[in-house]
């Protein structure tokens, strides 16, 4: 068994005018269940993208042990563009998992499905024995089928564990944290500025 498939060091995507993302680097063991998420053109797909080896990244490595077999699904798929979008989907997948791959990359792969062949796409992502990285908005799909969430936001890449509801506590956790830092800075700061104007009148 391939213990860590992919292992990403100093990851970086930029531009003259924007950073997508900055020094990422993390092991993604053998099994993970990983789900892309960010508003759109935060550089998902791209991220997708260079770890197929389809997008050269600006700086950084993305290492594959020697018999990584990626399959990857993109959000268009061209070569079955007479299908449906369930059939174009399904046609896509099966190619993919023809080449028998232990690391599986899919971009979107809900968009334009129908409930049930939702349902069975979500079955099939549950039953895949190797490592999985997805692109998604699907909330169903990423509380039901994923293990860690990279979030990529304002040039970052932050790493959660578990699925969506507990990505979304902990970001919850960690806005009421910092609002009461806030509150707690401000009331400090009203006690300053009370303690120097009570000084001010006794010196008066």
């Amino acid at each position: 068994m391939i213990h860590k498939p992919i292992q990403i060091k100093n990851l970086q995507l930029s531009f003259p005018h924007k950073t997508y993302f900055d020094d990422f680097s993390v092991q993604v063991p053998y099994g993970s269940r990983i789900a892309i998420i960010g508003r759109n053109g935060c550089g998902k797909t791209t991220l997708l993208k260079i770890l197929n080896g389809m997008v050269q990244p600006t700086s950084g490595d993305v290492l594959s042990a020697a018999d990584v077999i990626i399959g990857f699904v993109p959000q268009i798929v061209e070569e079955f563009d007479s299908l449906s979008g369930g059939q174009r989907l399904n046609a896509a997948v099966t190619q993919a998992l023809s080449l028998e791959p232990n690391v599986l990359l899919l971009d979107e792969p809900t968009n334009h499905l129908d409930r049930h062949n939702r349902k069975s796409l979500m079955r099939m992502l549950q039953s895949y024995p190797g490592t999985l990285i997805v692109v998604s908005h699907d909330t169903e799909l990423l509380r039901h089928c994923i293990d860690t969430l990279w979030h990529i936001d304002d040039g970052q890449i932050r790493v959660f564990s578990g699925n969506y509801d507990d990505y979304i506590r902990e970001i919850r956790k960690a806005r009421s944290a910092l609002e009461q830092e806030i509150t707690r800075l401000d009331r400090q700061k009203k006690r300053y500025a009370s303690c120097f104007n009570e000084r001010a009148k006794t010196s008066c």
